[in-house]
């Protein structure tokens, strides 16, 4: 299950900043970036030393969408 919180609109190249929920794991400061003719998506990176956030390919293009509706 994906969740966005905390969504803030911005102007320019980032559209918004936002919390994402990817099942049990919180991701604060995620950003949805205008890019050409499409989006991309931002996350935080974790832990420590950091890493990316462990999120499979169909959860990363599955978080990509519905930030995208969010901001529509």
């Amino acid at each position: 299950m994906i969740r966005i919180s905390n969504l803030h609109p911005a102007r320019g190249r980032v559209v918004a900043t936002f919390t994402a929920t990817v099942a049990d794991l919180a991701l604060p400061g995620c950003a949805l970036i205008r890019r050409g003719d499409g989006y991309v998506l931002s996350l935080p990176r974790i832990g420590s030393p950091s890493r990316p956030a462990p999120l499979s390919v169909v959860e990363l293009v599955e978080l990509e969408r519905v930030a995208v509706e969010m901001v529509g």
